[in-house]
């Protein structure tokens, strides 16, 4: 949907960056770095001299989905090389110079080709790893924990019944909670916001109602950091975050939630987790796009079947999906010089 970018907006794209770090030039006065930046900066300088790194990891500090695969990383005390991708077009006038509005796949490429060569479609995360090549962000997750499985915490438990487990309530918590966030983001009506509210309160009770009761630990399996843990965390961490800052959610004052904030507290309190945070304000002013339909990343166009139709109707990818109307006067000038050429050919039907 979205238009591919000219030559000289490519070629601007290349010079003009969004901001990462403090001392950029969009970056914004009032953004603090956070641990997540920090250590950004440590890892993607990680590649000059020195033995080479373990894995590269191709991703964007802004994405849940990366979030997914930095932490299994971190968690796993992976050696990894950070190159950062940003695939969508930047904007000097937004925060940061941060849009959701996507980069057709031939940008990227010509932006990013080492990544696009692990990740045909484009999308992050994707890794590389003694030239094994690997995208999407859970099989990443399965992928790490099994190639590093002396290291650190199996996060894919060794018990069938947990693994499996780990597995189902993952996808549940992207199809009942991380998908009614989104809707809740997205739609521009109040009683479409409402249905998507319900929803991914009844997704958050019945996660709840899934995880070990709290005197046998904090995470989803009780004592044991897992699979299911690193796969939510980046998006309660927006539900709460995002979803408040746009849309007023409010996890914390529900009394029906103290399981899942518990959860919470000890998740973002763990080193592989703590060291993924970055600026609060910087990820919220991030998602701007979503929250005025203004977006057009894949994920955008994945969530718009589930949206309001007034909500597709009044999103960016319906006015990009539109041809551009031509201008008469243009029109007539090339007929004119077709015809005087005796170019002019007949119409097609």
């Amino acid at each position: 949907f979205a238009r591919p970018l000219s030559r000289r907006q490519l070629r601007l794209e290349m010079v003009v960056q969004a901001a990462l770090f403090e001392g950029d030039a969009l970056w914004a006065a009032a953004w603090r770095q956070g641990r997540g930046e920090e250590r950004l900066r440590e890892k993607m300088s990680r590649g000059a001299g020195g033995p080479p790194p373990e894995v590269t990891l191709y991703s964007s500090w802004f994405c849940p989905f990366a979030q997914r695969a930095w932490i299994a990383c971190e968690e796993k005390g992976v050696d990894y090389q950070w190159v950062e991708v940003n695939p969508y077009a930047v904007d000097p006038s937004q925060p940061g110079g941060y849009t959701k509005k996507q980069l057709a796949i031939e940008e990227k490429r010509a932006l990013y080709p080492e990544f696009v060569a692990a990740s045909p479609k484009g999308l992050v995360p994707a890794i590389e790893c003694s030239g094994e090549l690997l995208a999407e962000s859970q099989p990443i997750i399965e992928y790490v924990d099994g190639k590093f499985a002396d290291r650190g915490t199996r996060l894919c438990p060794e018990d069938p019944y947990d693994r499996a487990r780990c597995r189902i309530w993952a996808d549940f918590a992207d199809a009942k909670i991380q998908r009614p966030y989104y809707r809740l983001l997205v739609e521009q009506s109040r009683e479409a916001r409402a249905a998507a509210y319900d929803d991914l309160i009844a997704g958050c009770h019945e996660f709840a109602r899934a995880m070990a009761p709290l005197d046998r630990g904090p995470f989803f399996l009780g004592e044991t950091f897992s699979y299911a843990d690193v796969s939510f965390a980046p998006f309660f961490l927006r539900i709460l975050l995002v979803g408040r800052a746009y849309r007023g959610i409010d996890l914390a004052s529900r009394g029906d939630m103290r399981r899942l904030l518990a959860w919470w507290d000890a998740v973002r309190q763990r080193d592989s987790v703590a060291n993924t945070l970055v600026c609060e304000d910087r990820l919220v002013s991030s998602y701007s796009n979503y929250a005025d339909n203004l977006a057009t990343s894949s994920f955008a166009q994945d969530l718009q079947a589930s949206l309001s139709s007034a909500t597709r109707r009044s999103s960016a990818l319906a006015a990009s999906s539109k041809p551009p109307a031509r201008a008469p006067a243009l029109a007539l000038a090339a007929f004119l010089a077709g015809l005087a050429l005796g170019l002019l050919a007949p119409r097609r039907p």
